[in-house]
Formats: C-alpha cells, sequence, structure tokens
C-alpha cells in the first residue's frame, strides 16, 4: 500500500505573505488567519495523512479555534488534535489529519529538561502517536522539537524511545528545529530513514518565500520510501514537505 504522507507546520494558520502586509503596517498579525488556504496547500499536495505542527485549538480569542476540527472538515478528513501547552490564549499543539480512520491516537509529553543551561526560549512540546490499520498496521509519530539545544535533545530521546518500542512501520514526521547535520539529530537519523535523500536535488522548507534552510522533516522506519519533495508552496512561514512511503 502506498500513502503519500506530509508535514507541514501552518504557523497558527496564518497566511505568511499577508502577515508580513500586516506588521508592516504596524497591525496584529492575527487577521491573517487563513485556514481554506492552508487546506488547499494540503489539497493540492495529493496528501494521505499530514502531520501538522503549531496548531491552536479554541481560545480565548475569537481568531483561535479549533483548527484541527476545521482543517478536517474543510478536507473531509479525520484529525486528532495533540495539546502541548496551554498558553493565555488557548491550547497549542500538534495535529494529524488523515483520509483514513484513526485507530488509535495519543498526547505524549516530552520532559522539559532538568537543567536550562541555555539562553534561549523554552516551550513544553509533546509527540502525537497515531495508529494506523491499513497495510497490517503502522504508526505515524508528529512532534515540534523545541529551539533550545536541552529541550531538542530531551525530544530525540523520547521520540527514540517511542520508535524502538514499534514492531511494524513507523513514521516520523515535524520540525526539529535542527538542520539534517546537527549531531542531536544523529541518533534518530541512524535508527530511521530520512526521505530527504530521495530529493532530486537539495530543497530547503523555511522560510516559505526565500528558503534558507531545512528544519522540516519525514522519516520512515521499516517502510520504502519511495519519493520525497519540499513544494515550493507559499502559504504557512514553512514550505511543506512531502513523502510517498509504500507500506
Amino acid at each position: 500500500m502506498e500513502i503519500r504522507f506530509m508535514s507541514y507546520n501552518i504557523q497558527h494558520g496564518i497566511d505568511y505573505l499577508r502577515q508580513r502586509e500586516l506588521l508592516q503596517k504596524g497591525q496584529g498579525d492575527l487577521e491573517a488567519i487563513d485556514l481554506p488556504l492552508m487546506a488547499e496547500a494540503i489539497r493540492r499536495a495529493g496528501a494521505d495523512i499530514v502531520g501538522l505542527n503549531e496548531i491552536r485549538g479554541r481560545g480565548s480569542t475569537p481568531y483561535y479555534t479549533n483548527q484541527a476540527e476545521q482543517l478536517a472538515a474543510l478536507l473531509g478528513y479525520h484529525c486528532y488534535f495533540a495539546q502541548a501547552i496551554t498558553f493565555p490564549e488557548g491550547p497549542y499543539g500538534n495535529a494529524i489529519l488523515s483520509r483514513f480512520p484513526l485507530r488509535a491516537a495519543q498526547t505524549i509529553p516530552i520532559p522539559d529538561p532538568a537543567v536550562k543551561d541555555e539562553d534561549a526560549y523554552y516551550e513544553t512540546r509533546c509527540v502525537l502517536r497515531a495508529r494506523f490499520a491499513q497495510a497490517g498496521g503502522f504508526t505515524v509519530l508528529v512532534s515540534h522539537f523545541g529551539l533550545a539545544k536541552a529541550e531538542a535533545r530531551s525530544a530525540v530521546e523520547t521520540v527514540l524511545g517511542l520508535v524502538r518500542q514499534e514492531q511494524g512501520p513507523v513514521i516520523l514526521m515535524g520540525d526539529f528545529n535542527l538542520e539534517p547535520d546537527s549531531p542531536i539529530l544523529a541518533p534518530l537519523m541512524g535508527e530511521m530513514e530520512d526521505t530527504a535523500k530521495l530529493f532530486p536535488r537539495p530543497l530547503l522548507s523555511f522560510p516559505s518565500d526565500q528558503p534558507q534552510t531545512k528544519i522540516d522533516y519525514i522519516l520512515v522506519k521499516s517502510a520504502q520510501a519511495l519519493e520525497a519533495d519540499i513544494p515550493p508552496a507559499v502559504a504557512s512561514d514553512h514550505r511543506p514537505h512531502t513523502a510517498l512511503v509504500r507500506l
């Protein structure tokens, strides 16, 4: 069975170019939230299962809604929202959208570093774990790693433990906030296959209008990656990462 996966940091559903216009005018950027724009980027990519980062739940402002449910309704998909943290404005975390029903889904916290030894922004993170029955059963993990190195190391340790628990195929997706040659990522790269090796040429994902770096990933284990791409979509501040995988 072949399934097209997509990893996409949607930055709360904000239209990146519209946000820039508003900020240049000294206006707030929440008016730039455009979930139909994000849904169209997913639809154009032909994604079957989508891992989303930087997604909001219903909050104190009318601009923040149940974004996973809205996107699922726009696409006719199933969904699950994994709350990592609650900001004053409301819940925030990762989500999964799928053409296929989810057999099970859970939110797994990533432990905060015991020692915050860097002058960096810290934020509690999580891993979304979803199980599917298709193709004999497989697992999808979705996460958004922290900016601080201590957070990233904690995330890699948590995810690696989850990957090693699985008996069948595993697909890991997300914004890792690390470049591919980062030594922090090396344990994951040694355990799983980076689908980016199938890019026809080096492709970058951030920022979406003029990408300078690659920090978005789709890794697989016990599955065959057939093709991968970072389409030149400018909707969010990240470009999406896609991969066709045989299970």
